[in-house]
């Protein structure tokens, strides 16, 4: 009877250990966009992945998995900081855990990978513990549809008092660069961007906080009640949004 008591109590455990996070009401209704969200995420950074299969998320602290288009989250790891980069090399995982600076070709990198995933981010394991190069880096929210049109996060800041080193940080914007010239994306939420990401698809996965920000100034508006993460999809190609 001992025995079978333990035997339940560890059952138990190793269901809390991977407690799922239940799914959230959505309130965008947009004829081009869903909203999905994960309770208590804060924000929503690096995304891989396809909602139609598995969909992996950073959010400011852990990393979760979906498996049913969102209705339900696996917690897989916790960071205490957000990842701004999945970079896929194979049959391997790495997850970026810095923001490089803008290099010689104004493109700013996600960069070190201290730890991989071999099962698509379902378990995760420290690159020095195999003596594995943490030397990693992608392009930080930039996508490519093909090679000449690319979709960027673009970042927007203003002065303090004329002065370029202290600066309001405005509502951030998804831009579209084509054969050099580029447009802003219109989108129909006001929530302030993060991330960018592309399936397989060619569908657009927009990563946001709860910040909301006047469309037309910038200006920080104030914030959603809840505190989810929040991943905007299209529902169809990209290609057909920016056209």
């Amino acid at each position: 009877m001992k025995l079978f008591k333990t035997m339940l109590m560890i059952a138990f455990l190793s269901s809390c250990a991977k407690k799922e996070v239940p799914d959230q009401p959505l309130s965008l209704d947009d004829p081009n966009w869903t909203k999905i969200e994960i309770a208590d995420g804060k924000e929503a950074h690096a995304v891989y992945g396809s909602i139609d299969d598995t969909l992996m998320v950073s959010t400011l602290t852990e990393i979760y998995l979906t498996t049913d288009k969102g209705k339900t989250w696996l917690k897989t790891k916790t960071n205490h900081q957000p990842v701004y980069g999945f970079l896929s090399v194979k049959d391997t995982i790495f997850a970026l855990q810095a923001i490089t600076m803008k290099d010689m070709n104004n493109q700013r990198l996600a960069t070190f990978g201290s730890y991989f995933s071999l099962d698509k981010g379902f378990t995760w394991d420290w690159c020095s513990k195999f003596n594995i190069s943490e030397k990693r880096s992608k392009a930080y929210a930039t996508v490519s549809l093909d090679n000449q049109t690319e979709i960027k996060l673009k970042e927007n800041l203003e002065p303090i008092g004329g002065n370029p080193n202290h600066n309001y940080v405005l509502k951030s914007e998804i831009e579209v660069v084509k054969n050099g010239s580029s447009k802003i994306l219109q989108v129909p939420f006001d929530n302030q961007i993060t991330n960018l990401h592309l399936d397989k698809s060619g569908r657009l996965y927009v990563s946001a906080t709860n910040d909301i920000h006047d469309k037309k100034t910038g200006k920080y508006l104030s914030t959603e009640k809840n505190r989810p993460a929040i991943i905007f999809i299209s529902k169809q190609k990209v290609k057909q949004l920016i056209n």
